[in-house]
Formats: structure tokens, C-alpha cells, sequence
């Protein structure tokens, strides 16, 4: 462009930057960065957002905050992006204090967080163990369209799964239903999960044989979630039944799902007619991996 004699805006920079950013070239992205204010364009909140969340995604939060300090400095105000992608950050590397206090000061500067951003405080304070901080949060709102959005509603459940609070991800799950929501496929999933983390598969069971009669048919995460619960519980009916039913559905498992079975053959657990089933389902770039492919 420049050898054509046109003279790129702050606009092409930008797209530049958050492409490099995107790719993870953070040292290019910097370059291009510089390179701005020598050609005389001012950096705008979306030049700085794209360095934010290239800094983020290689969990450089140092850097991260250097660069949101610098953009307060020069008068930019962070809008919402800006905060979500650093309160994303901080959570990632577990600066829960950091990201709290960040999420109280943009209440404070006026700026009003949105669906997402509670998404990301919900989602961080369960994946860093502070469920009651979570459920605390949820129901500090109120009313609001948070209460009625599934997405948050499973990100609560699957916290409270993960963290050991199954009771806890029951009455959401029937929360969300006498609210009159509909559980989506993740819902149900994250619910099966929990169950089967506690080793309740028959409760695992019956939902999961619920989702279909509700009208939402299980996807393939959902029946890899209940085909592990079943296997660490050494339930091989029910492993051969989910099989076959993954077979005519056209579902393949994962490397995390065959390693299980490869443990449990070892150990001699598995017949001849459940390998044979399962070498149907197991995809072709998992075969051809060394460190999973000597499973017969």
C-alpha cells in the first residue's frame, strides 16, 4: 500500500495489529504498533483492545496492564471490550483480587457490564474454585435478564459440578426449569457430567434419556460425558449400549475417551465384540497416533 503511495489509517493499522495479535506475533504486532504515532496517527481504544487481548490470549497480563494503564493515561476511556477481555485475562492466570476489584471499578466509572462481561466474572470465580462468590454475584442481580440466561445458568451448574457441589448444580438445574427455560444441549451436559463425577449414573441415566423426550437430542460431547461416567464405574453394558447407539448416530469418541479404553483393556476388562464396535468410532487421526494406536 505504502509503495503505491497511499497512506494506510489508523483503521488499516488496527486490522493489521489484531491480525498479528490473533496469530499470536505479539513482538510484530508491538512493531506496527510503534510504527503509528511515527507516521503521525493516534492509537484509538480498538488499536489498544487488540493488543489487550493479544497480550491476554499469551497470558502476558504484565504486559496487559501496562498497556491499560498507558490508554488511561492518554485520555482513552477502556469501554466494555477493554474490560472484558482484561477481567478474561486476570482470571486465566488466577489474579481473582485483581479482576474483582477491576470489575467494582468499572461499576464505578459508570461503565455498565454486560451479559458477557458477567459471564466471564461467573465463569472465572467458579474455574478458580469461588462458586459462593459465584452464586453470591448471580443472586446479587436479582431479576435481571441474568437470571433468565441459559448460558449463565450453565456455567453456574458446571461450576458447582466441578467444585464438588452437585446439590448446589440441582437446584439450579430445576431452577432454570420452574423459571420455564429450556436447558440447552451444554445444560444438560455439563448436569450429566456433574453426576456422573459423583458417581450417580442412574440419575446421569435418566437425564440424559430426558434430554431427547424434552427435544434436545444429545451431541456427541454428551454421549463421550456418560460414556466415561460409565466406564470408571465399570457399567460395560451400558458402555457397549452407548457404542452402538454413537455408531448410528454417526459419533466418534476423543483421544481423552480412548485413552480410557486402553486402560481398561490393558487391565483385561474389555471383550473382543466391545473393540470391534469401538474401532468403528475411533477416528482416523487418533489411529494414526503412535501414543494411542496399539489399543487392539
Amino acid at each position: 500500500m505504502i509503495e503505491r503511495g497511499e497512506v494506510p489509517d489508523i483503521v488499516t493499522y488496527n486490522s493489521l495489529i489484531d491480525g498479528y495479535c490473533l496469530r499470536g506475533e505479539m513482538i510484530k504486532a508491538r512493531e506496527i504498533f510503534d510504527s503509528i504515532t511515527l507516521r503521525g496517527l493516534v492509537p484509538d481504544v480498538v488499536t489498544y483492545n487488540s493488543l489487550l487481548n493479544g497480550y491476554c490470549k499469551n497470558l502476558n497480563i504484565e504486559k496487559a496492564e501496562q498497556m491499560f494503564h498507558e490508554m488511561t493515561v492518554k485520555g482513552l476511556k477502556p469501554n466494555v471490550v477493554t474490560h472484558n477481555t482484561m477481567l478474561q485475562g486476570l482470571f486465566q492466570v488466577g489474579r481473582c483480587l485483581a479482576a474483582r476489584k477491576l470489575f467494582d471499578e468499572m461499576h464505578a466509572q459508570g461503565q455498565i457490564p454486560n451479559e458477557y462481561t458477567y459471564g466471564i466474572v461467573l465463569d472465572g470465580l467458579c474455574n478458580n474454585h469461588l462458586v459462593e462468590d459465584a452464586l453470591s454475584l448471580f443472586h446479587l442481580v436479582g431479576n435481571s435478564k441474568l437470571n433468565s440466561d441459559i448460558a449463565v445458568y450453565t456455567i453456574l451448574i458446571d461450576g458447582a459440578g466441578k467444585n464438588g457441589k452437585l446439590d448446589v448444580a440441582r437446584i439450579l438445574f430445576q431452577g432454570l426449569i420452574d423459571k420455564g427455560l429450556q436447558p440447552n444441549v451444554r445444560t444438560y451436559t455439563v448436569m450429566i457430567s456433574g453426576f456422573c463425577r459423583e458417581g450417580q449414573l442412574g440419575e446421569a441415566k435418566l437425564l440424559f434419556l430426558k434430554m431427547e423426550e424434552s427435544g434436545c437430542p444429545p451431541n456427541d460431547v454428551t454421549y463421550r460425558v456418560l460414556l466415561q461416567g460409565y466406564l470408571k464405574n465399570q457399567h460395560y453394558d451400558d458402555v457397549m449400549m452407548l457404542l452402538q447407539e454413537m455408531d448410528d448416530r454417526g459419533y466418534s469418541i476423543d483421544a481423552s475417551t480412548l485413552s480410557l479404553f486402553i486402560d481398561h483393556n490393558a487391565a483385561g476388562l474389555l471383550d473382543r465384540s466391545m473393540l470391534k464396535l469401538l474401532g468403528k468410532l475411533v477416528p482416523k487421526e487418533l489411529m494414526d497416533d503412535p501414543s494411542l494406536c496399539d489399543w487392539e
